[in-house]
């Protein structure tokens, strides 16, 4: 009896398959779809069955299945049924014409970050959404780009933002948190992989970046006495007393005469975060037992003392600089710190952070702590308080001195004249 003979289309797909896979990829019929082989070099076999029709019409099909599964192998060090998994699962990412689609990407990412508590859905909103959106312009724009490299490199032409920058920073963090997923979660090509390092798009902040000062004493009590709502009084007191960072806010709470803080700064050069620290409050001239008052607000009253916004840590820092944009008294303020030349001639900027530069001047001027102290009350190391203060508090404490040192002489000199 003779045997019976294997199609053509059957022997063309198999050598098909070879000469796009190599040997040791076969395929039969198993109940009418098409099982999948491949046998390693050391012997051992894997198989699954695809969910492709045992046919004809199926061999471009399997073909462009078998090549995304070979390199899905070899570039993830993932078995055959891994592999499958994530191109099953990485369906519907692919737009009519073939390409993937990002917009499926970012929503599946929205749900990857947010269902898995990594991000909550107000910062999503507020932060990531809008990365995403500039994202996909970018993506969609013509010449469409062709890699993660050119992609970072086109937001950094569209919305880069000054080298170095937090915004300009977050935005390629974000992007690259994206396509990492799309890479790992939804089969997209390598060439999508980002950086390693993105230090080369981030930049380095400019050292000529714009000098900004420390609000005076007697700036601080006019601000705050133009400030009609009660809840942003406070946050804004507090920030200048105890020399708060803006973000800090949400996570302030009373501990008896001292303003505990449990935020962590998370940077580059510290990882782990600053540590939680206990903070002493510096009354500003003229505003004497203000420390104190605060402290006992926020016993009695909790959280519900400040703003709704500024409890929010996702909210809290960018909340308190849009709420003194606002301000008639804030604006009033920054014109004249700007029209108001420093001692070197250079110019001057009044800017949210200024609270907390005018905390570190009044420690060291009013109450005379060392910079080791003040570093400690601030969260942050002596370097860092010396990198960043010291060049306008070596302005202002030698205007102080220079002060004090013709006090000094003018007295003696009296008495001399008079002795």
């Amino acid at each position: 009896m003779a045997s019976k003979r294997t199609p053509s289309w059957v022997v063309a797909m198999r050598k098909g398959l070879t000469g796009l896979n190599g040997e040791g990829w076969t395929v039969r019929d198993i109940r009418g779809r098409i099982q999948l082989s491949v046998r390693f070099d050391d012997g051992q076999r894997t198989s699954l069955v695809l969910d492709i029709p045992w046919a004809g019409t199926s061999q471009a099909d399997l073909l462009a299945m078998a090549a995304r599964l070979k390199t899905l192998m070899l570039e993830k060090g993932l078995g055959l049924r891994e592999a499958y998994g994530l191109l099953i699962g990485s369906k519907g990412m692919q737009t009519e014409a073939g390409e993937l689609n990002w917009g499926e990407v970012v929503r599946r990412f929205e749900q990857f970050k947010v269902g898995s508590g990594a991000v909550k859905p107000s910062n999503w909103r507020e932060m990531y959404r809008p990365v995403m959106e500039q994202a996909l312009a970018a993506l969609s724009a013509s010449p469409r780009p062709v890699n993660s490299k050119v992609l970072l490199e086109r937001l950094v032409a569209s919305h880069g933002g000054d080298p170095g920058s937090r915004g300009r920073q977050l935005r390629l963090q974000y992007t690259a948190q994206l396509l990492r997923f799309a890479v790992e979660q939804c089969a997209a090509d390598r060439r999508w992989e980002p950086p390693a390092s993105l230090k080369l798009y981030v930049g380095i902040r400019g050292k000529g970046k714009e000098f900004t000062t420390p609000i005076k004493d007697h700036q601080v009590v006019r601000l705050l006495a133009g400030i009609e709502n009660p809840q942003w009084r406070r946050a804004v007191a507090l920030v200048a007393c105890f020399g708060l960072r803006g973000v800090e806010l949400a996570y302030i709470q009373p501990r008896g005469d001292l303003l505990y803080c449990n935020y962590r700064k998370r940077t580059e050069r510290c990882p782990e975060g600053t540590k939680p620290r206990d903070i002493v409050g510096l009354d500003p001239d003229g505003l004497a037992g203000l420390s104190a008052n605060l402290l006992a607000q926020l016993a009695e009253q909790g959280q519900a003392a400040l703003p709704e916004a500024a409890r929010r840590p996702e909210r809290a820092g960018q909340a308190l600089g849009q709420f003194l944009g606002r301000q008639r008294i804030w604006r009033e303020l920054v014109d004249e710190t700007a029209r108001t030349p420093s001692t070197d001639g250079a110019g001057q900027a009044l800017v949210p952070y200024s609270l907390r530069h005018g905390y570190a001047l009044r420690a060291h001027e009013l109450y005379g702590h060392s910079p080791r102290v003040t570093a400690a009350l601030m969260g942050h190391s002596l370097k860092t308080h010396s990198d960043t203060y010291g060049a306008w508090t070596d302005r202002e404490v030698i205007e102080t001195v220079l002060e004090r040192t013709k006090a000094v002489a003018a007295r003696r000199q009296l008495s001399r004249v008079f002795g």
